[in-house]
């Protein structure tokens, strides 16, 4: 028996090992052919990969801390993506001269490993909870999740900073059930820190990454049965950790800024172009075409976003929102229904709340948890409307980090929930 469980221990290291270079292949270099768009793949946000560069060259000639470690062009935070990969450049060629290359392919590929590593955390997550069958479901449909794909390797969107709050998160949950503690001093240090990395690198998508963070917290609130009052005590630790990284982040920014240009025109830029992002407050100095956008009703917003409006769709060749929400939202509502039909009977019975069985529980904690994370993008399209309707060719993100891969993780939850039943009703007519 001992022989038995060491070899499946091996034969899944391989299987894991092989996983993850096949999947940092194809986020790095498209290694196998799986991208069906090659213009996003090769042209996708370059411009915004500039500011990088330029920031790297800079510290190339005045070090890193010119522009109190902001990047030269683009000041609207903090700029730790430049100060980053202006580490990595001194790191590759401590020499390098103002007209050498930039090594972006290491600093892609660092950003690849880095998002590949947490995802890995992810699926094995999943693997423990749900088994190989949900953990090979969601790594198969991140393969062809297209802005996930795109995304990954810009050197100026940092996109493992996204997922990093909920990876963390997950991370501190998993060893507090191994361990049967809890620390909320971790929950608070964690949700800071992290958000306050991912702020350092810019807000966009800031509500999107809050949401995932609570994600975790949700799905061991329903496994390990939480009382409210625990949930809630939890999840707002968590959440004022959060708000105050990123209030942190904005305070750094403005005091990176204002030693360049001081106070006073520090935060009015600031003002001004969280104006811009958001719609919900007009200034007289912003172009026609911007106010024109901001006056479109919030209904048509989401409407741009659920059919696609020509972009390249969320996932394969013909998979935009208005096919992934219905193949994800109908069979979890069914379930969810059918979940709560059955615990309804057993408190009837018992009169005992809460009875549901280990699977139940897992099944209905991923349901859950792919319906929050539907909140993430949503809250982004309501409180950054302006940015939302003037970047449709980069705002798709927030609905692969994390919708997509919850979406999946519980559409398979759900299948094998439902094998296991049919199996075990198969077994009991045989008795």
């Amino acid at each position: 028996m001992r022989i038995e469980k060491r070899v499946k221990c091996v034969l899944l290291a391989v299987l894991a090992c092989a996983a993850f270079l096949f999947l940092a292949e194809h986020f790095f270099c498209d290694r196998w052919g799986l991208q069906q768009y090659d213009s996003m793949w090769t042209k996708w946000q370059l411009d915004s990969e500039e500011w990088v560069v330029e920031k790297v060259i800079d510290a190339r000639i005045n070090g890193i801390g010119n522009y109190n470690g902001m990047m030269v062009e683009y000041q609207q935070q903090i700029g730790f993506a430049g100060m980053l990969f202006s580490v990595v450049d001194k790191l590759v060629d401590h020499n390098a001269e103002f007209t050498d290359p930039i090594p972006k392919d290491v600093m892609a590929g660092l950003n690849v490993l880095i998002f590949s590593a947490l995802f890995f955390v992810l699926l094995y997550w999943l693997y423990r909870e749900s088994g190989l069958w949900t953990a090979g479901v969601v790594y198969v449909t991140l393969l062809f999740t297209n802005w996930t794909a795109y995304s990954v390797r810009n050197i100026y969107w940092v996109t493992w900073t996204m997922l990093l709050p909920m990876i963390a998160l997950l991370a501190l949950m998993m060893w507090e059930q191994r361990y049967g503690k809890q620390k909320d001093v971790w929950l608070f240090a964690l949700s800071f820190g992290t958000i306050f990395l991912r702020s350092a690198c810019g807000y966009e998508f800031i509500s999107c990454v809050m949401v995932a963070l609570e994600l975790p917290l949700i799905y061991y609130a329903v496994k390990e049965a939480w009382e409210l009052r625990l949930y809630l005590k939890r999840a707002l630790i968590a959440g004022i950790g959060a708000i105050t990284g990123f209030l942190g982040a904005l305070f750094v920014n403005l005091a990176l800024m204002a030693g360049l240009r001081g106070w006073k025109e520090a935060v009015e830029y600031m003002i001004f172009i969280s104006a811009r992002r958001t719609g919900y407050v007009t200034l007289d100095s912003f172009d026609p075409d911007v106010i024109e956008a901001f006056d479109m009703p919030l209904f048509d917003v989401f409407k741009l976003y659920w059919g696609g409006d020509g972009d390249v769709p969320l996932f394969g060749s013909s998979y935009h929102l208005s096919l992934l929400i219905p193949l994800f939202f109908i069979p979890a509502l069914l379930m969810l229904t059918a979940l709560l039909v059955k615990e309804k009977k057993r408190r009837s019975v018992t009169g005992l709340r809460f009875q549901m069985e280990t699977e139940e529980r897992k099944t209905l904690g991923m349901i859950l948890v792919m319906m929050v994370s539907f909140l993430g993008p949503a809250s982004w399209l309501v409180l950054a409307k302006g940015h939302a309707v003037h970047h449709p060719h980069i705002d798709y993100i927030i609905f692969c980090l994390p919708f997509t891969m919850m979406g999946f993780a519980a559409l398979a939850q759900i299948v094998k929930y439902q094998a296991m039943q049919v199996r075990d009703r198969y077994a009991e007519k045989k008795k």
